[in-house]
Parts: C-alpha cells; sequence; structure tokens
C-alpha cells in the first residue's frame, strides 16, 4: 500500500469513528440545545427532537396549531 493510499484510510477512519457517539453524549447535548425555549419552538431545526425531552401539552400544540393556521381572506 502506498504511503498516500494508506494516510487517506486513516483520514477516513478517524473521520467515521469521530461520527459516532454514545447515546449518553447524544442526550446530553441535546438537553443543552433544548434548555432554551427558543429551539423548542415549532418550525425550528431541533423542534423535532426536543419534543422528545419536553413534549408539548395538548393545549399548547392546539394554540401552536391555530397559530400557524391560513388565514382567510
Amino acid at each position: 500500500m502506498k504511503p498516500v493510499q494508506f494516510v487517506c484510510l486513516l483520514l477516513i477512519a478517524g473521520l467515521v469513528l469521530a461520527g459516532c457517539q454514545t447515546a449518553q453524549s447524544r442526550q446530553a447535548q441535546l438537553a443543552a440545545i433544548c434548555a432554551d425555549p427558543a429551539n423548542r419552538q415549532p418550525k425550528t431545526f431541533y423542534w423535532s427532537e426536543c419534543q422528545t425531552l419536553y413534549p408539548s401539552s395538548d393545549q399548547a400544540l392546539q394554540k401552536d396549531y391555530l397559530l400557524g393556521a391560513a388565514v382567510g381572506d
């Protein structure tokens, strides 16, 4: 194996291993992100993931639905 190919193989393996994370570290990161109420609003990037930690009540979901509903002319 050529040295360049070996280095590329090591880099790829390092990237793959860096992409792996434990469930505990993922939960800790998600808890920190979802601690900000702005990330728990509908139509934000983390809304669906934050719902697993901080589920919305039925009333909150209904309010969000009504606020996002189309208005007739």
